[in-house]
């Protein structure tokens, strides 16, 4: 192996450059990659194991030829190294038989297994287990427990509690990834069997309920435990930081070794498991995205299901709809009927006119006819002479739009300056502590106040005692209290608000309410 190729194979055995680890993938993409997808099978099921050319035909029956061709290919993409033992042997011809060993690497046989889990699971539906969730309920709660404790980074206990909640976390967030995407698939589907009908009708449906219930029911609980453990996270990591991969850091071989670390070791791994759990500002947590795809998707699947069971189970789809139409083509006696039906079926007329005279009509040789036995061509005089065909003489002018940007502009500086001064009124018919209870509003400064109730309760919590929102340099605080009661007047009427205290406030240069 040459030096280049050598460092090649190196960096893709421990993942530096990512232009070259993609290569690992390479045997996937010709017409090949079946005899690739068989040899690396041979490899695969005896991990240490060496083989010759020789070895590998005869368990692929790949001629040996194409076999040494295809092994040396997955040499040179990382799949496979040359064996470095040559053993004992008794003659030249066995030192190079023996020398001409091939071994599968460790990228390689890692890649393998996840082609192979990827081919194997394609058609596969995934049941996203909802009891891995009381699992990791369970896990958080150990975690917590050990920290009130005491937390002792000579313990092996507290990073076999950390492991246990990623792993069940990454498998559950992988099952149930997986089941939406398949779900959002389903939701375009047109063309259902009769069974399918009966699938998504009396099966699917019901068990998407009864999975988000189960998920929301759960996820709360663990987001509070999982906001405990944020908030000890600076005394918990230095004691997670053990392992080979700190001994390799503590040595100063980060940079040429590569070794994965614990989960749960770096900050960035438990913001990122908060996210699923813990909704933050101005964005809903993970799992609540996903319940309200779910529930998008099941809206769509039981919107087609209830058209297909009006028009007939397994009698309606896309392709019966087309093929329907193309027999009202075929038996429409004219042209002018034809462009009839096309524009009453796709509400435009037809691109193509049936009937009509084509471009080429007074072209004197068909277009099949040879063009060394065709008459000649016209070509155009600056083809002929100069041999461009760029266009000449003056362009037309562009339009002068500066008359439409000032009054662009000047529009939106008068828009900006009438919510100023809705904003002004708005603060100045609250009192000394912000209180807008009694007020008597204009239109505009009503609509402002609406808006800013309404868009409060974007990305607050449920059940949240004070929600805020801001707008054009005024805070507008919403309080929940059972015995309170606001009421604003208004041209436009009386809005009345039980249980609730409002509060308009300015806000500083900072963006704080003053």
């Amino acid at each position: 192996m040459t030096g280049g190729a050598a460092n090649r194979a190196t960096a893709v055995q421990t993942g530096v450059d990512p232009d070259d680890t993609r290569l690992l993938f390479r045997y996937l993409g010709g017409d090949e990659w079946r005899e690739y997808r068989a040899i690396l099978q041979v490899f695969a099921d005896t991990f240490f194991a060496e083989f010759t050319p020789e070895d590998v035909a005869s368990r692929t029956l790949i001629d040996v030829e194409v076999a040494r061709d295809r092994l040396e290919s997955l040499r040179r993409w990382g799949n496979l190294t040359v064996s470095s033992s040559v053993g004992s042997p008794a003659s030249i011809e066995d030192y190079y038989r023996q020398r001409n060993c091939y071994l599968i690497t460790r990228s390689g046989q890692e890649v393998f297994e996840v082609v192979e889990r990827v081919l194997a699971a394609a058609d596969e539906i995934v049941d996203p287990q909802a009891g891995r969730l009381r699992d990791l309920r369970r896990a958080l709660g150990s975690l917590n427990e050990q920290a009130d404790v005491g937390i002792d980074g000579a313990s092996n206990d507290l990073a076999d509690a950390v492991r246990a909640v990623f792993d069940i976390h990454e498998r559950f967030t992988s099952e149930l990834t997986r089941f939406f995407a398949q779900l959002n698939e389903w939701q375009n589907r047109y063309d259902l069997a009769p069974e399918d009908i009966h699938v998504f009708a009396s099966v699917l449906v019901d068990y998407v309920s009864e999975q988000l219930t189960e998920i929301e029911r759960t996820a709360r609980p663990i987001g509070r435990s999982v906001e405990r453990v944020l908030a000890r996270l600076e005394e918990l990591l230095p004691a997670l930081r053990s392992g080979l991969a700190a001994r390799v850091d503590e040595a100063g071989l980060g940079g040429s070794v590569t070794v994965r670390s614990l989960k749960g070791a770096t900050e960035q791994d438990w913001r990122h498991l908060a996210a699923w759990f813990v909704a933050g500002s101005g964005r809903p947590s993970r799992l609540d995205q996903h319940a309200g795809q779910a529930l998008a998707a099941v809206r769509t699947l039981t919107t087609n299901v209830s058209r297909l069971a009006r028009l007939g189970a397994g009698t309606a789809s896309k392709r019966s709809d087309f093929v329907r139409l193309a027999s009202f083509f075929d038996r429409a006696p004219t042209v002018e009927q034809a462009h009839e039906i096309a524009t009453a079926a796709f509400g435009l007329g037809s691109c193509r006119r049936l009937g009509t005279l084509s471009s080429d009509v007074d072209d004197p040789d068909p277009t099949v006819t040879p063009w060394r036995d065709a008459a000649r061509a016209s070509v155009p005089v600056s083809l002929r002479e100069r041999g461009d065909i760029s266009t000449r003489g003056g362009t037309s002018p562009i339009r002068d739009r500066r008359a439409e940007l000032d009054e662009l502009k000047q529009r939106r500086a008068r828009e900006r300056m009438a919510r100023e001064r809705t904003a002004a009124e708005l603060l100045s018919c609250a009192d000394d502590a912000g209180l807008i209870d009694g007020a008597a509003l204009s239109n505009q400064a009503f609509a402002m106040l609406r808006d800013l109730i309404s868009r409060s309760s974007h990305g607050a919590r449920p059940g949240a005692e004070v929600r805020r929102a801001t707008s054009s340099g005024v805070c507008c605080e919403v309080r929940r209290s059972n015995d309170a009661r606001t009421v604003v007047e208004s041209p436009e009427g009386r809005l009345v608000m039980h249980g609730l205290i409002i509060t308009i406030l300015p806000l500083d240069e900072s963006g704080a309410a003053a």
